[in-house]
């Protein structure tokens, strides 16, 4: 992408691309150390959701910002847990470095402390070294290298640290709808790819009630496991069907059993058995569709097994991602990526996995997915993220924000 008329042009030396002078001013204001050491900082202020204790967190990282004479509001969304807001610049456009303060919990399974943001092999560390406190970590390295470089924008740049991503989402609906923005860029871990569309995310809780008896005669009973059992298995043959039909950048809609409690012990018929469904929703599909999908696999079990008792519920509802006039934008990322020496893909990439990009898209802000880290690296023990990806993904963001702002 070429620089903007006003910016002149400049070899970076050593580095083998061109950039504009304002550009190259914005990149030099970057400084790699204070980076690391705020994503190690920030792993060290456990924000697990659940329960949704990011308040630590997020007080942190506004005093990062005020000593560096960045000011930013904390707005309380749920009791104890705040939205941070910071601004630079005053007018508009405005664009929206959005990224969230919360992560799954640590779990079992490590081979490092998961809040200490250890250092190596070129890797940092830690819960949510990934996903996502990297991508917060270089979006606001972005607003402080935008700040000490003086560069004038034509426009706002302003950060979103917001809560619940992992759960249901506050933070973003909230933000979405009350703060301004005309394009948001969520910094989620992207592998070097702008993502302009991506899957939904419905979960659904679904009860089978059975009846107990001793279990020496199972026939006078009901046992709720194995209806759930029988439904499992239709489940598995419907995403075998599925499969058959990707969405093009994505892949097919998908359904995972994720948790399964049921039965009160061995010498009980079980009375009762829960379990959690995943579904992946395509950008061509509708939340209420995808719940209508799995009502009528409960329906078909209720004519093979007749009796049948069952409730369901959601538990989590993400809207798909679904492309939006996000074209400058686009342009803007991918052109920093080819400068900086990625490569863009021919076709236009989406995500199997559900973002806040949703929320803003879906309140009419452009929205797209860019940051740091590989996502099959997050919700797992030993979660990590490469320092090389960190600093040029920073750079990545800096050189769109100029080329959108400046």
């Amino acid at each position: 992408m070429a620089p903007p008329s006003d910016s002149g042009t400049d070899t970076s030396e050593g580095a083998g691309w061109e950039l504009g002078h304002l550009e190259q001013r914005a990149v030099a204001a970057i400084d790699d150390a204070e980076l690391l050491d705020l994503l190690r900082r920030l792993i060290a202020h456990p924000s697990e959701n659940p329960p949704g204790n990011e308040g630590a967190c997020a007080r942190f990282l506004q005093s990062f910002l005020e000593e560096r004479g960045v000011a930013s509001r904390l707005v309380e969304v749920s009791p104890g847990r705040p939205n941070l807001y910071a601004t630079l610049g005053s007018s508009r456009p405005t664009l929206v470095l959005c990224g969230h303060l919360d992560t799954v919990p640590a779990g079992d399974g490590w081979t490092v402390e998961p809040f200490a943001g250890s250092v190596t092999g070129g890797r940092v560390y830690g819960r949510g070294a990934c996903d996502m406190k990297a991508g917060l970590a270089a979006m606001t390295a972005v607003l402080l290298a935008l700040k000490r470089s003086g560069i004038p924008l034509r426009g706002s740049l302003a950060l979103h640290a917001v809560i619940d991503e992992e759960e249901t989402s506050l933070g973003a609906k909230q933000a979405a709808v009350e703060q301004p923005g005309d394009w948001v860029i969520v910094t989620e871990p992207s592998s070097g790819k702008v993502l302009s569309t991506g899957n939904g995310q419905l979960n659904l809780e679904i009860v089978f009630h059975g009846r107990a008896v001793h279990s020496s005669h199972p026939e006078d009973g009901r046992n709720a496991i194995h209806d759930a059992a029988a439904f499992v298995s239709l489940v598995e043959a419907e995403n075998g069907r599925l499969a058959a039909a990707p969405y093009p950048g994505i892949g097919p809609a998908t359904y995972s059993v994720g948790l399964v409690e049921g039965g009160r012990g061995g010498s009980t018929v079980a009375d009762r058995c829960q379990l959690t469904l995943d579904r992946r929703v395509l950008p061509s599909e509708s939340l209420d569709g995808a719940e209508d999908g799995v009502r009528r696999l409960l329906s078909q079990l209720e004519a093979e097994r007749p009796g049948l008792d069952w409730s369901l519920s959601r538990t989590v509802a993400f809207a798909p991602l679904r492309a939006t006039d996000a074209g400058r934008l686009v342009e803007a990322l991918n052109g920093a990526v080819a400068d900086l020496g990625g490569t863009v893909p021919a076709e236009h990439p989406g995500m199997r996995f559900a973002t806040d990009a949703a929320w803003y898209a879906a309140a009419g802000r452009p929205a797209v997915v860019f940051g740091p880290g590989d996502v099959s690296m997050a919700h797992q023990p030993d979660e990590h993220v490469a320092i090389e990806d960190l600093n040029v993904s920073t750079r990545v963001l800096a050189l769109s924000c100029v080329r959108l702002l400046a």
